[in-house]
């Protein structure tokens, strides 16, 4: 019977355990490659992590600097638009008041031009009809009232 049991044993080591344990020992080598696959993604998903975070944070600095880039050249624009507007409305201010001096004079010429008329009309009347005091007195009153005169001095 110790026979018959070396001889199980040899069979059963060469048919039944050296199979199975060649198969374990395939499982194990496929488990350790795919642990080592496993280990080399997740490094590899690691830096791509940090590639990708490292990438976004300089797109968030870069946009960060386009806006800041923006927000001053809009500033510079708008303080050269007010500049503009205030140099306009100066000129526009100066060219009003060029216009109103105009004007001011122009209405003095013919003020003065009116008044020299009025002087000649009654010149040219007193010397017509003679001239007494009543008289006199008469045509100063017409000229004042012509020449819109409230400014009469001497009471008459």
């Amino acid at each position: 019977t110790i026979l018959n049991l070396l001889i199980f044993y040899v069979l059963i080591r060469k048919f039944l355990i050296h199979p199975v344990l060649s198969i374990m020992e395939k499982r194990e080598n496929l488990i350790e490659g795919q642990l080592k696959n496993a280990k080399a993604q997740e490094a590899q998903a690691a830096a791509s992590k940090a590639e990708y975070e490292a990438a976004l944070a300089s797109a968030k600095e870069e946009a960060a600097a386009i806006v800041e880039q923006a927000k001053s050249e809009a500033k510079e624009k708008g303080e050269a638009i007010v500049r503009e507007a205030e140099a306009e409305a100066g000129k526009q201010l100066i060219r009003a008041k060029q216009e109103a001096e105009a004007e001011k004079e122009r209405a003095r010429m013919d003020v003065q031009t009116e008044v020299a008329g009025l002087a000649m009309a009654a010149v040219a009347k007193i010397l017509e009809s003679g001239s007494d005091a009543d008289s006199d007195a008469a045509l100063y009153r017409q000229f004042l009232k012509k020449a819109g005169g409230a400014n009469d001095t001497d009471g008459r």
